[in-house]
């Protein structure tokens, strides 16, 4: 295996030379091997200080999903690579989820460089591809990011001829004819892995539900600061949500049998909801005592979005202009995205997954609910509170 006093010189021109030393002596360690022999290599009780014989490289590991699949492979034993993009200090708690020198965090990663991304898979036995946005922007659109990253990844992994698992995060609802962009370059790119790595893994997951989640923390925002919340076409739509460890763990579960490669999983959680239901469960939840929602026509939406795209793609982020307030989220509400009938999904790679009603699913949500964490249920029993602290705290 090539030493990191070999590996140096080349890694630097992609990677700043700085981080480059506090990451050489991390990278020198990294050996491949295959998942299913040499057991001699493994050692340890299977904690964050084992050897579990994996060194995965995770693409969009500083991401919501991503973070939590770093989490729960190096947890095990097992090293990992990720690349980004972004400010040092906002990929550093990944450091933390691993063991000392497990995590390696590889600066400057850019999804146009064929070279860097030869490097960052270059001693690695698992890639994980969790890449992906959300809305348009002046740099990226959804073919840079959905179809044109993954085909340049799957092509040089094939060509690698040291990868042994390959699995691509795609998104429920994915579908080359759908009307929404987004989910239709999500299919595409998926069709162009599996073109070029057959046995590679597809996870398709519904709207996926955790404290740093894109779903249920922008509804929030709708609901409690802004001046009205458009829900399209009432809400009509079924999603079927899911938490987002139980995500992470079948990430897990598809690494350690061999039998899920080539397939495809449907990761819905157990219920399948209304978006009008979801909307209801978050004003009670929160203990909004008025409801903020107006129903939307899909025809109106792209019409008053439509200019918003266009800002987009011509000037920096604006924070306020959040994926929800754009035309390609308009073609996503008016269809379901669950699983189809007769599809591979937890069930199949026996998980029980937690609903995103309660538990821990919703316990971000109770956090930020009106008068606070512990005032929970006192809607209950607000019937013995004066009338002055009821308005005060906004119970009913």
């Amino acid at each position: 295996m090539q030493s990191a006093r070999y590996a140096l010189p080349a890694l630097q021109k992609f990677a700043g030379a700085r981080l480059l030393a506090q990451n050489a002596r991390a990278m020198s360690t990294l050996k491949p091997f295959d998942l299913n022999a040499n057991n001699a290599v493994r050692n340890g009780p299977g904690g964050r200080s084992s050897i579990g014989g994996v060194v995965a490289t995770v693409f969009g590991a500083n991401g919501f999903i991503g973070s939590y699949v770093v989490n729960e492979i190096s947890k095990r034993g097992n090293q990992v690579v990720c690349p980004y993009r972004c400010n040092e200090n906002k990929v550093q708690p990944l450091k933390q989820m691993g063991d000392l020198g497990q995590v390696v965090l590889l600066p400057e990663f850019d999804i146009h460089d064929d070279e860097y991304i030869r490097r960052a898979i270059s001693r690695s036995n698992v890639v994980i591809n969790c890449v992906g946005i959300r809305q348009e922007t002046k740099n990226y659109s959804y073919k840079d990011v959905h179809v044109d990253f993954p085909t340049r990844l799957a092509k040089i992994v094939a060509e690698s001829g040291k990868v042994e698992r390959f699995i691509q995060v795609s998104e429920m609802g994915a579908d080359v004819s759908h009307a929404s962009r987004r989910l239709q370059t999500k299919a595409v790119g998926d069709e162009a892995i599996m073109k070029y790595i057959p046995d590679a893994t597809i996870i398709r997951p519904g709207n996926v539900v955790g404290i740093e989640d894109y779903f249920y923390n922008n509804l929030i925002f709708q609901l409690s600061y802004t001046i009205v919340a458009p829900v399209i076409n009432n809400g009509a739509n079924k999603v079927q949500p899911t938490y987002i460890l139980d995500v992470a763990d079948a990430v897990v579960k598809i690494l350690k049998d061999k039998k899920t490669s080539g397939k495809t999983y449907y990761l819905g959680g157990p219920e399948t909801l209304t978006m009008r239901q979801i909307y209801d469960h978050l004003i009670d939840t929160l203990r909004l005592s008025n409801d903020d929602t107006v129903n939307l026509r899909y025809e109106l939406a792209k019409m008053l979005y439509k200019p918003l795209d266009t800002l987009r793609t011509k000037l920096p982020e604006f924070p306020f202009l959040g994926f929800m307030m754009s035309s390609d989220y308009a073609e996503e509400q008016v269809a379901d995205s669950v699983a189809p009938a007769g599809s591979l999904g937890y069930k199949d790679l026996s998980i029980s997954p937690a609903k995103v009603t309660e538990g821990l699913a919703i316990e971000g949500v109770r956090f930020i609910r009106v008068g606070g964490y512990d005032w929970g249920d006192m809607n209950k029993v607000s019937s013995n509170i004066p009338e002055h602290i009821r308005k005060y705290y906004n119970l009913k």
